[in-house]
Formats: C-alpha cells, structure tokens, sequence
C-alpha cells in the first residue's frame, strides 16, 4: 500500500524587510513550528545566506516525517514555506503561526496543498 503524503507550499509577498533579512526568525520559526503541527526535530535548522546576485536567506530541517524548508528573497519582500509529510498535519495551523509572528493581511499569502495517496 503507498504512504500518504501531505505537502502545503506558503508564498508570502509583502513581508516586512527585517523579518525576510534576519536569520534569527528564520531559524526560530523552523525550531517552533514542527513542535506545533505535531512532529519532532531530527537535523537541523540550517540556516544559510544567499548570494549578493539572489540576496535572501534559506534554511531547511528534517523532521521525523519529512522536512519543512524556508526560502526569503530580500528583492522582492517574500517567504517561500515548504513541509512535506508521510504524517498528516493541520495546514491552518502552519498558516496561524507564521501570522501570528508576522501579522500582516492573509490576502498576502498564496496557499497550495497538495495531498495524495
């Protein structure tokens, strides 16, 4: 029988500058967010620099399902959030924390799900 698979992919425009820029938040929010959604930590965060060409940052983790990696692009003010999982996961929640840590209009967030199996 094939496993299940979940897998949600957040594009975020309009952030604000000094959230996309700041290595910080990004390795937080990789640290909290597997706890939030029900999963646990197995390697990381890595969070890394982009080049001057692509200014922004990326950073990935595994987790004991899957992983869940974050890319911001400093030129355009966006955040690119990825989780895939063998184990299903509430997707509003993933949706409510990242909001919850950068209020800004859902209207900004273009959501895609994708599940099959």
């Amino acid at each position: 029988m094939q496993q299940k698979r979940y897998h949600i992919i957040v594009d975020v425009e309009n952030c604000p500058p000094e959230k996309v820029n700041d290595t910080t938040f990004v390795k937080n929010f990789l640290e909290k967010l597997p706890e939030k959604i029900g999963m646990s930590i197995l390697y990381g965060p890595v969070v890394m620099e982009g080049i001057p060409k692509n200014p922004g940052l990326s950073g990935f983790l595994i987790i004991d399902y899957s992983h869940i990696s974050i890319h911001t692009f400093a030129s355009t003010n966006e955040f690119l959030i990825d989780i895939f999982s063998c184990k299903p996961y509430d997707q509003d929640t993933v949706v409510n924390f990242f909001l919850s840590l950068v209020p800004m209009d859902r209207k900004n967030l273009n959501i895609k799900t994708v599940a099959w199996g």
